[in-house]
């Protein structure tokens, strides 16, 4: 044996007894430790078999494995673990349902200024205007022009006299901006809009940021399904304050209101409770709850909501939905939703109370189509069921899950459904029970209650026009 190993492993002769013991003593504390750290592994090496066998990890990783070598090996460009990783993870997870998935934390969207309208693109060049917001520069804009299908300027054309304004129903196909050329004449430079979103206007309207009046070259809704014949030209300057709201009060025919609510979320609340303070200061008593294209938010919101609308003269608490969630590995816990006076993440928000209570006769019917969801049909089925409110419109989308949020190490969220919920109904002895659900089926109105029509200008509104029906008018 090399010397130098026999130096190691020799007895100091010199060693005293009790150093001799504290060696013996040394070493059982590090047989001992080491004892625990292999009865620790083998514990986590056993839960994790457990975990993975539960979550199919275990059977998986090798297939993800060989695919991330294929990768590696033949796709053109070099993806690290890390990347193959969360695409993986985000792949998985958007495919689970329509509302799982893996986002960003950071906010995409960002802050451009207010324009006043709102578009929805339905089908190939179909920029559908679905908000003209009251009191805004778009709403109060009248067509300064008009072109024949040739292009060519209408200069009979009268914009005091015609007083032709910007609807809902319209539709935009060119967007530009007015320059004065060197002869001091004011002309147009337009664009064509195709497959226009909401982001995507917001976009091309920066393009023009320079420019202080934006054009619009927008063709009439006849209210029929068609358009009236030629284009009108509307000038609407931009404003960039923070004017844009989620819910909005039309003052409509006698004692009839329109609120139209555009989502739920705390913002909205503030802007629902003004519309409420103005429905009472009219001294409306039928309201008609635009609900289309809202495709809901939160749970908090829909609390506050509903304690404005559900006929509760007590205006004590009611149950609104019965939310049964997965709080892990499959265990079940149900959770009462109910009408609430305030809401905890808007503590500025005012005191929530029934109009009922205020107004004698309130009666309210909703407007509906195939986007609104969630939030929005669980208000529904409240109002069905303490107000045996109709609705008009078509069939909603049938959305009665819930999502939960988890943060990421990488920062990313993860949105995973983990609940559905069921709306209040009645046994045969007319007792509540949570039975019923509208995941993938929603709320279908009632045959005569039926409007396929498209949003259009409240004036020319089928949907508004049934409703008024409904109303007795």
């Amino acid at each position: 044996m090399d010397d130098r190993l026999k130096d190691i492993f020799a007895e100091d002769s010199t060693s005293t007894l009790n150093e001799k013991k504290s060696g013996k003593v040394s070493i059982k504390v590090i047989a001992l430790v080491t004892v625990i750290v292999i009865v620790i592994s083998a514990c986590a090496f056993i839960g994790g078999m457990v975990v993975g066998r539960n979550s199919g990890i275990n059977e998986d990783m090798p297939l993800m494995i060989e695919t991330y070598e294929l990768i590696k090996k033949y796709y053109y460009k070099d993806i690290s673990w890390e990347t193959f990783q969360e695409m993986a993870a985000a792949g998985f997870a958007g495919s689970l349902d329509a509302f799982s998935g893996i986002v960003s934390s950071d906010d995409p969207t960002g802050s451009s200024g207010s324009i006043g309208i709102q578009i929805s693109s339905s089908i190939y060049n179909e920029q559908i205007i679905t908000l003209v917001a009251p009191n805004m520069p778009a709403y109060s804009a009248r067509a300064v022009n008009r072109y024949d299908e040739d292009n060519n300027l209408d200069t009979s054309f009268d914009p005091v006299g015609a007083d032709v304004k910007m609807r809902e129903g319209d539709k935009i196909v060119r967007i530009g901006y007015k320059f004065v050329d060197k002869e001091g004449n004011e002309k147009y430079i337009t664009q064509r809009v195709e497959n226009l979103t909401y982001t995507y206007f917001r976009s091309v309207l920066n393009q023009f940021s320079d420019f202080k009046d934006v054009v619009y070259i927008i063709q009439k809704y006849d209210g029929n399904g068609g358009y009236t014949d030629g284009y009108y030209a509307f000038e609407i300057t931009k404003t960039y304050e923070d004017t844009m709201k989620y819910a909005y009060y039309y003052p409509y025919e006698g004692d009839t209101a329109i609120i139209r609510m555009t989502m739920f979320d705390s913002e909205a609340d503030a802007d629902f409770a003004d519309c409420v303070s103005q429905f009472i200061k009219d001294k409306k008593k039928k309201l008609i709850l635009d609900l289309r294209d809202n495709g809901g938010g939160q749970l908090t919101s829909l609390e506050y909501v509903s304690q404005y609308l559900l006929n509760n003269p007590t205006a004590s608490q009611l149950p609104i939905m019965n939310l049964i969630s997965n709080v892990g590995y499959g265990k079940e816990q149900s959770d009462i939703v109910t009408s609430n006076s305030t809401n905890v993440l808007n503590e500025s928000l005012p005191y929530a109370f029934p109009i009922c209570k205020s107004v004698d006769g309130f009666e309210i019917v909703v407007l509906t189509n195939g986007n609104t969801a969630s939030a929005s049909e669980g208000l529904i089925g409240a109002l069905q069921y303490y107000n045996g409110t109709q609705i008009v419109g078509t069939t909603t989308y049938g959305k009665g899950v819930a999502q939960r949020t988890f943060e990421l190490s990488n920062g990313q969220l993860l949105y995973v459904t983990n609940g559905r919920y069921f709306i209040p109904t009645r046994d045969a002895n007319g007792a509540l029970e949570w039975t019923v659900t509208i995941h993938e089926k929603g709320f279908t109105p009632l045959p005569e209650n039926v409007v396929e029509d498209r949003i259009a200008d409240y004036s020319i509104d089928k949907c508004v026009a049934r409703a008024m029906e409904i109303f007795g008018y």
